[in-house]
Protein backbone atom coordinates (compact mmCIF):
# COMPACT_ATOMS: atom_id res chain seq x y z
CA UNK A 1 0.00 0.00 0.00
CA UNK A 2 1.35 3.46 -0.94
CA UNK A 3 1.46 5.88 1.33
CA UNK A 4 -0.69 9.14 0.44
CA UNK A 5 -0.04 11.22 3.43
CA UNK A 6 -3.45 13.46 2.11
CA UNK A 7 -5.77 10.44 2.89
CA UNK A 8 -4.90 10.09 6.64
CA UNK A 9 -5.27 13.61 7.85
CA UNK A 10 -6.35 13.81 11.37
CA UNK A 11 -8.31 16.57 10.77
CA UNK A 12 -10.04 15.32 7.62
CA UNK A 13 -10.22 11.58 8.83
CA UNK A 14 -10.61 12.02 12.52
CA UNK A 15 -12.40 15.46 12.93
CA UNK A 16 -14.12 14.87 16.33
CA UNK A 17 -10.95 13.80 17.46
CA UNK A 18 -8.65 16.41 16.01
CA UNK A 19 -11.09 18.63 17.67
CA UNK A 20 -10.42 17.30 21.17
CA UNK A 21 -6.45 16.84 20.05
CA UNK A 22 -6.18 20.90 19.58
CA UNK A 23 -6.49 21.29 23.85
CA UNK A 24 -3.30 19.60 24.08
CA UNK A 25 0.06 21.23 24.13
CA UNK A 26 1.82 21.29 20.01
CA UNK A 27 4.40 18.79 21.60
CA UNK A 28 1.90 16.48 22.75
CA UNK A 29 -0.47 17.23 19.57
CA UNK A 30 2.06 16.10 17.53
CA UNK A 31 3.01 12.44 19.26
CA UNK A 32 -0.65 12.19 19.12
CA UNK A 33 -0.56 12.74 15.67
CA UNK A 34 1.72 10.01 14.75
CA UNK A 35 -0.23 8.09 17.19
CA UNK A 36 -3.02 8.09 14.90
CA UNK A 37 -1.32 7.65 11.58
CA UNK A 38 0.08 4.49 12.72
CA UNK A 39 -3.64 3.50 13.99
CA UNK A 40 -5.61 4.72 10.83
CA UNK A 41 -3.01 2.98 8.84
CA UNK A 42 -3.43 -0.15 10.44
CA UNK A 43 -6.91 0.58 10.47
CA UNK A 44 -7.11 0.67 6.44
CA UNK A 45 -5.11 -2.32 6.01
CA UNK A 46 -8.68 -4.41 7.97
CA UNK A 47 -10.92 -1.74 5.67
CA UNK A 48 -9.25 -1.50 2.33
CA UNK A 49 -12.24 -2.99 0.04
CA UNK A 50 -9.67 -2.74 -3.09
CA UNK A 51 -6.29 -4.67 -1.70
CA UNK A 52 -7.10 -8.75 -1.19
CA UNK A 53 -7.69 -9.66 2.17
CA UNK A 54 -4.46 -12.30 1.70
CA UNK A 55 -2.57 -8.99 1.19
CA UNK A 56 -3.93 -7.13 4.30
CA UNK A 57 -2.74 -9.74 6.60
CA UNK A 58 0.56 -10.36 4.90
CA UNK A 59 1.12 -6.71 5.47
CA UNK A 60 -0.50 -6.72 9.14
CA UNK A 61 2.31 -9.32 10.22
CA UNK A 62 4.87 -7.72 8.23
CA UNK A 63 3.94 -4.46 10.07
CA UNK A 64 4.01 -6.86 13.76
CA UNK A 65 7.47 -7.65 12.47
CA UNK A 66 8.96 -4.69 11.66
CA UNK A 67 8.08 -3.16 15.44
CA UNK A 68 9.72 -6.18 16.81
CA UNK A 69 12.83 -5.50 14.82
CA UNK A 70 12.28 -1.63 14.54
CA UNK A 71 13.33 -1.57 11.01
CA UNK A 72 10.83 -0.68 8.75
CA UNK A 73 10.88 1.61 5.07
CA UNK A 74 7.12 3.19 6.14
CA UNK A 75 7.62 6.69 6.89
CA UNK A 76 4.24 6.22 9.40
CA UNK A 77 5.52 2.92 11.10
CA UNK A 78 8.80 4.46 11.00
CA UNK A 79 7.56 7.30 13.54
CA UNK A 80 5.73 5.01 15.35
CA UNK A 81 8.48 3.07 16.31
CA UNK A 82 10.27 6.75 17.71
CA UNK A 83 7.46 7.09 19.25
CA UNK A 84 7.43 3.67 21.07
CA UNK A 85 10.95 4.57 21.88
CA UNK A 86 10.24 7.74 23.51
CA UNK A 87 7.82 7.04 25.48
CA UNK A 88 8.58 3.39 26.82
CA UNK A 89 5.38 1.44 24.75
CA UNK A 90 5.23 -1.92 25.42
CA UNK A 91 5.25 -3.84 21.95
CA UNK A 92 2.23 -5.84 22.83
CA UNK A 93 0.15 -2.87 22.86
CA UNK A 94 0.30 -2.16 19.00
CA UNK A 95 0.51 -5.92 18.24
CA UNK A 96 -3.10 -6.45 20.17
CA UNK A 97 -4.08 -3.88 17.85
CA UNK A 98 -3.16 -5.21 15.16
CA UNK A 99 -4.26 -8.28 16.51
CA UNK A 100 -8.09 -6.78 16.51
CA UNK A 101 -7.64 -5.60 12.99
CA UNK A 102 -6.98 -8.95 11.50
CA UNK A 103 -10.02 -10.57 12.97
CA UNK A 104 -11.69 -8.20 11.14
CA UNK A 105 -10.33 -10.03 7.45
CA UNK A 106 -12.33 -12.95 8.47
CA UNK A 107 -15.95 -12.79 8.96
CA UNK A 108 -17.56 -11.44 11.59
CA UNK A 109 -20.10 -12.66 14.28
CA UNK A 110 -19.88 -11.45 17.42
CA UNK A 111 -21.77 -13.61 20.07
CA UNK A 112 -21.63 -12.02 23.30
CA UNK A 113 -20.71 -9.09 25.18
CA UNK A 114 -17.41 -11.24 26.49
CA UNK A 115 -16.14 -11.45 23.07
CA UNK A 116 -17.25 -7.72 22.27
CA UNK A 117 -15.45 -5.98 24.79
CA UNK A 118 -12.03 -8.49 23.79
CA UNK A 119 -12.65 -7.54 20.53
CA UNK A 120 -13.35 -3.69 21.44
CA UNK A 121 -10.03 -3.55 23.77
CA UNK A 122 -7.99 -4.66 20.78
CA UNK A 123 -8.82 -2.18 18.29
CA UNK A 124 -9.27 0.52 20.68
CA UNK A 125 -8.55 0.36 24.42
CA UNK A 126 -5.05 -0.32 23.06
CA UNK A 127 -5.03 3.36 22.09
CA UNK A 128 -6.17 4.45 25.65
CA UNK A 129 -3.19 2.75 26.82
CA UNK A 130 -0.82 4.10 24.70
CA UNK A 131 -2.49 7.65 25.33
CA UNK A 132 -1.27 7.00 28.75
CA UNK A 133 2.19 6.56 27.60
CA UNK A 134 1.97 9.58 25.91
CA UNK A 135 0.34 12.09 28.72
CA UNK A 136 2.29 9.86 31.44
CA UNK A 137 0.06 8.43 32.92
CA UNK A 138 1.30 5.62 35.29
CA UNK A 139 -0.91 4.50 37.61
CA UNK A 140 -2.87 1.34 37.18
CA UNK A 141 -6.26 2.40 37.42
CA UNK A 142 -6.55 5.39 35.48
CA UNK A 143 -5.07 3.12 32.38
CA UNK A 144 -8.30 0.87 33.60
CA UNK A 145 -10.14 3.80 32.99
CA UNK A 146 -8.24 4.24 29.76
CA UNK A 147 -9.28 1.29 28.17
CA UNK A 148 -12.77 1.84 29.53
CA UNK A 149 -12.48 4.87 27.28
CA UNK A 150 -11.85 3.07 24.46
CA UNK A 151 -14.02 0.59 24.53
CA UNK A 152 -16.94 3.22 24.67
CA UNK A 153 -15.72 4.68 22.02
CA UNK A 154 -15.29 1.51 19.77
CA UNK A 155 -18.92 1.26 21.14
CA UNK A 156 -19.62 4.05 19.32
CA UNK A 157 -17.88 3.53 16.03
CA UNK A 158 -19.78 0.22 15.89
CA UNK A 159 -23.30 1.94 16.33
CA UNK A 160 -22.20 4.46 13.53
CA UNK A 161 -20.88 2.32 11.37
CA UNK A 162 -23.16 -0.75 11.26
CA UNK A 163 -24.43 -0.28 7.60
CA UNK A 164 -21.04 -0.37 6.29
CA UNK A 165 -20.10 -3.00 8.62
CA UNK A 166 -23.41 -5.22 7.57
CA UNK A 167 -22.23 -5.01 3.90
CA UNK A 168 -18.79 -6.15 4.69
CA UNK A 169 -20.02 -9.27 6.68
CA UNK A 170 -19.20 -8.10 9.89
CA UNK A 171 -21.98 -7.76 12.75
CA UNK A 172 -20.57 -6.95 16.12
CA UNK A 173 -23.56 -6.59 17.95
CA UNK A 174 -23.40 -9.34 20.05
CA UNK A 175 -25.67 -12.60 19.50
CA UNK A 176 -27.13 -12.77 22.83
CA UNK A 177 -28.86 -9.69 23.00
CA UNK A 178 -30.07 -9.68 19.29
CA UNK A 179 -33.84 -8.88 18.26
CA UNK A 180 -33.02 -10.25 14.93
CA UNK A 181 -31.95 -13.63 14.88
CA UNK A 182 -32.51 -14.50 11.32
CA UNK A 183 -28.92 -14.66 9.17
CA UNK A 184 -30.36 -12.43 6.75
CA UNK A 185 -28.14 -9.46 7.87
CA UNK A 186 -27.16 -8.46 4.45
CA UNK A 187 -30.51 -7.37 3.52
CA UNK A 188 -30.90 -5.18 6.29
CA UNK A 189 -29.53 -1.90 4.78
CA UNK A 190 -32.07 -2.27 2.40
CA UNK A 191 -35.20 -3.55 4.04
CA UNK A 192 -36.97 -0.76 6.20
CA UNK A 193 -38.80 -3.49 8.29
CA UNK A 194 -35.99 -4.94 9.01
CA UNK A 195 -33.66 -1.76 10.06
CA UNK A 196 -36.86 -0.95 12.71
CA UNK A 197 -36.29 -4.55 14.10
CA UNK A 198 -32.81 -4.05 14.42
CA UNK A 199 -32.68 -0.24 15.90
CA UNK A 200 -34.18 -2.40 19.58
CA UNK A 201 -30.51 -3.83 19.33
CA UNK A 202 -28.78 -0.93 18.49
CA UNK A 203 -30.60 0.76 21.74
CA UNK A 204 -28.98 -1.79 23.80
CA UNK A 205 -25.66 -1.25 22.48
CA UNK A 206 -25.80 2.32 22.96
CA UNK A 207 -27.27 1.85 26.28
CA UNK A 208 -24.49 -0.29 27.08
CA UNK A 209 -21.65 2.19 25.73
CA UNK A 210 -23.14 5.14 28.03
CA UNK A 211 -22.44 2.64 30.77
CA UNK A 212 -18.83 2.08 29.78
CA UNK A 213 -18.50 6.17 29.58
CA UNK A 214 -19.59 6.60 32.76
CA UNK A 215 -17.61 4.02 34.28
CA UNK A 216 -14.38 6.09 32.34
CA UNK A 217 -15.11 8.94 33.95
CA UNK A 218 -14.23 8.17 36.83
CA UNK A 219 -10.96 8.23 35.59
CA UNK A 220 -10.49 11.42 33.36
CA UNK A 221 -11.72 13.31 36.86
CA UNK A 222 -8.55 12.32 38.47
CA UNK A 223 -6.36 13.20 35.33
CA UNK A 224 -3.17 15.65 35.74
CA UNK A 225 -5.22 19.00 35.10
CA UNK A 226 -3.44 19.92 31.58
CA UNK A 227 -4.93 16.54 30.15
CA UNK A 228 -8.29 16.23 31.95
CA UNK A 229 -10.16 18.55 29.41
CA UNK A 230 -9.02 17.38 26.09
CA UNK A 231 -9.99 13.82 27.02
CA UNK A 232 -12.98 14.58 28.76
CA UNK A 233 -13.84 16.23 25.42
CA UNK A 234 -13.17 13.68 23.25
CA UNK A 235 -15.17 11.68 25.51
CA UNK A 236 -18.42 13.29 25.73
CA UNK A 237 -18.28 14.33 22.26
CA UNK A 238 -17.89 10.79 20.95
CA UNK A 239 -20.75 9.79 23.72
CA UNK A 240 -22.58 12.74 21.57
CA UNK A 241 -22.91 10.56 18.96
CA UNK A 242 -24.25 7.90 20.30
CA UNK A 243 -26.90 10.47 21.64
CA UNK A 244 -27.68 11.95 18.29
CA UNK A 245 -28.02 8.36 17.03
CA UNK A 246 -30.78 7.75 19.68
CA UNK A 247 -32.25 11.03 18.84
CA UNK A 248 -32.81 9.98 14.87
CA UNK A 249 -34.48 7.15 15.89
CA UNK A 250 -31.83 5.04 15.11
CA UNK A 251 -32.00 5.90 11.84
CA UNK A 252 -28.21 5.01 10.31
CA UNK A 253 -29.09 3.82 7.53
CA UNK A 254 -29.29 6.45 4.88
CA UNK A 255 -26.39 9.02 5.97
CA UNK A 256 -23.23 8.78 7.92
CA UNK A 257 -24.59 10.80 11.98
CA UNK A 258 -21.78 13.02 13.04
CA UNK A 259 -21.38 16.02 14.89
CA UNK A 260 -21.40 19.83 13.38
CA UNK A 261 -19.06 22.46 14.06
CA UNK A 262 -21.55 24.35 16.09
CA UNK A 263 -22.48 20.83 18.42
CA UNK A 264 -18.75 20.48 19.01
CA UNK A 265 -18.36 23.99 20.03
CA UNK A 266 -21.86 23.92 22.37
CA UNK A 267 -21.15 20.26 23.72
CA UNK A 268 -17.34 21.49 24.62
CA UNK A 269 -18.96 23.93 26.91
CA UNK A 270 -20.72 21.46 28.56
CA UNK A 271 -17.87 19.36 29.24
CA UNK A 272 -16.52 22.52 31.30
CA UNK A 273 -19.51 22.73 33.24
CA UNK A 274 -19.44 18.76 33.53
CA UNK A 275 -16.02 18.90 35.22
CA UNK A 276 -16.73 21.46 37.59
CA UNK A 277 -20.03 20.93 38.84
CA UNK A 278 -20.69 17.07 37.95
CA UNK A 279 -18.17 14.62 39.53
CA UNK A 280 -20.58 11.87 39.25
CA UNK A 281 -18.85 8.37 38.72
CA UNK A 282 -20.66 5.35 37.76
CA UNK A 283 -21.68 3.12 40.78
CA UNK A 284 -22.36 -0.32 37.93
CA UNK A 285 -20.11 -2.35 39.68
CA UNK A 286 -21.33 -4.96 37.50
CA UNK A 287 -20.30 -4.08 34.11
CA UNK A 288 -17.01 -2.96 35.66
CA UNK A 289 -16.21 -6.03 36.75
CA UNK A 290 -17.56 -8.08 33.81
CA UNK A 291 -14.78 -6.02 31.94
CA UNK A 292 -12.10 -6.41 34.79
CA UNK A 293 -12.55 -10.37 34.61
CA UNK A 294 -12.39 -10.20 30.21
CA UNK A 295 -8.98 -7.99 30.20
CA UNK A 296 -7.68 -9.53 33.62
CA UNK A 297 -7.11 -5.34 34.99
Amino acid sequence: MKLKKASFSLKKRAKTFYFASLFFSTEKRNDIKVLYLFCRFIDDLGDNTKLPKKISIIKLKKIKKELLTKKTKNEIIHNFINLMSKYNIDNKIPNDLIDGVLSDLSKVNIKDYNQLFYYSYKVAGTVGLMMCDIMGVKKHSLKSNAIYLGIAMQLTNISRDIKEDLLRDRIYIPKEIRIHVNNNFNDIPFCEKLQKEFAKDLKKLIDTSDVIYDLAWEGIIKLPFKYRLPIAIASYLYQSIGTKIRNSNYNIWKKRIYLTKIDKVIKTFRVFMKLIYNDRVSKDLNTKGKLDKILKI
